[in-house]
């Protein structure tokens, strides 16, 4: 019971006893993710995984997509996983009682699948909180392990994903003429269904309906499993993380700064090797779904890491008195955190309205740097807003419903 506890860090507490740090990162994190969901709002869904998809890209496009690979692509989505399980910790470590943490965080994980499963069918298919609550109520008896074995499961998971896109890899590379070329259709469909979803997502909500429920489904079936082996592990390593006062920015700045500096180049290396490969075959199959999607599957691991340490090394100036640069971005992040759930069903919803049919109908009309554009406007609005919303009320719209559903209580809102 002992490794629950993380040291009591004042530099990484705010007035009302939250983390700053954490929700300073969680909000960068959620910031990050925008960039690649927002690419699966403004294409058809085959866009988000094969860029060439819809035809050949521009060199404007590619250079994008490139970026975008090297910076965005799974990397916040690691960062958010990570932190997630982290979270999972510090509620438990809150409620005090062990019988009351338990019912607490099921309950707590049964409301948030609720949520995702609305946001899902009624909103947009790419939705991941059902993954998260789901892994949650997976890992939560791990939270008593040691670090030591928090990390072996965690890495043996990584190295599971690594191992199936190997299988594909190897069954892609024996199949019959009639396979290739159903692989080939799933990657390259034909103009007439790129279209037909086109029109689709450019009509109202209820003729959009077909398409987002098939969608959800196959996400949340055929998808589901790998998911959960791989955010499970990324939250195992958020566990031990905390355990070890790493995410509470309680390190020596050298300690942050030494992992920067040999993480983030190794992340981006990774990542760039598998974006060159994926992109100068113009996604050639079978590798680009497979053994070309490894050098990312990792590459993000270390991305993330750096970008923790970075973030950690921000942190860490708040003990400083007066405003400096580090201070300022997680003082203005840490409200987009505190936030997180309303923020990402917001993320949605504002996407839903420009790109969508029922909103500004803009849907496979954009470039990729306008749809970034969109992007950066959206991040500038929640920046703002959020500030504005927690000086006046204690929790976001959602997380105050989750909250009170949780408790089975309603909580006090405004301050």
């Amino acid at each position: 019971m002992s490794e629950l506890k993380a040291p009591q860090v004042n530099l990484a507490l705010s007035v009302n006893a939250r983390y700053v740090c954490l929700d300073a990162l969680r909000g960068f994190a959620l910031l990050g993710i925008l960039m690649m969901n927002a690419i699966a709002f403004a294409y058809p869904e085959i866009v988000y995984s094969n860029p060439f998809a819809a035809g050949p890209l521009s060199n404007a496009d590619k250079l994008h997509w490139f970026l975008s690979e090297l910076l965005f692509a799974e990397k916040f989505y690691a960062l958010f996983a990570m932190l997630f399980g982290a979270g999972i910790l510090l509620m438990a470590e809150r409620a005090g009682d062990e019988q009351q943490a338990r019912r607490l965080h099921y309950r707590r994980m049964f409301w948030l699948l609720m949520i995702g499963m609305l946001h899902g069918y009624l909103v947009w298919w790419g939705d991941i909180l059902v993954t998260y609550a789901i892994a949650g109520m997976i890992i939560y008896p791990c939270r008593y392990w040691r670090v030591r074995n928090l990390w072996i499961l965690a890495v043996a998971l990584q190295f599971a994903i690594s191992l199936l896109y190997l299988l594909m890899y190897w069954g892609g590379s024996g199949m019959s003429p009639d396979e290739l070329t159903e692989t080939y259709l799933t990657f390259f469909p034909p103009a007439s269904e790129l279209t037909a979803e086109i029109n689709a997502n450019r009509g109202t909500w209820w003729e959009q309906a077909s398409y987002r429920v098939a969608s959800t489904v196959e996400y949340q079936t055929s998808y589901l499993i790998p998911l959960l082996v791989r955010m499970s592990g990324i939250m195992l390593m958020g566990m031990a993380l905390f355990k070890t006062s790493v995410l509470l920015a309680a390190r020596s700045s050298r300690f942050y700064i030494i992992h920067l500096s040999l993480s983030l180049p190794t992340g981006w290396v990774l990542s760039a090797t598998g974006a060159w490969l994926i992109v100068s075959t113009e996604f050639a199959l079978p590798d680009s779904f497979s053994i070309n999607r490894l050098w990312n599957l990792w590459g993000a691991l270390f991305t993330a890491w750096g970008y923790t340490c970075a973030f950690m090394l921000f942190a860490r100036q708040l003990e400083y008195r007066g405003e400096s640069i580090g201070a300022a971005i997680t003082s203005r992040l840490a409200p987009v955190g505190q936030m997180a759930l309303t923020n990402y069903l917001m993320q949605s919803i504002l996407c839903s309205l420009v790109f969508y049919g029922w909103g500004f109908g803009l849907y496979a009309s954009l470039s990729r740097w306008q749809v970034t554009a969109v992007v950066v406007i959206i991040w500038v609005a929640q920046i703002t807003w959020s500030r504005w919303w927690l000086a006046r009320f204690y929790y976001g719209p959602a997380e105050w419903a989750w909250r009170s559903a949780t408790q089975r209580r309603r909580q006090a809102w405004r301050r």
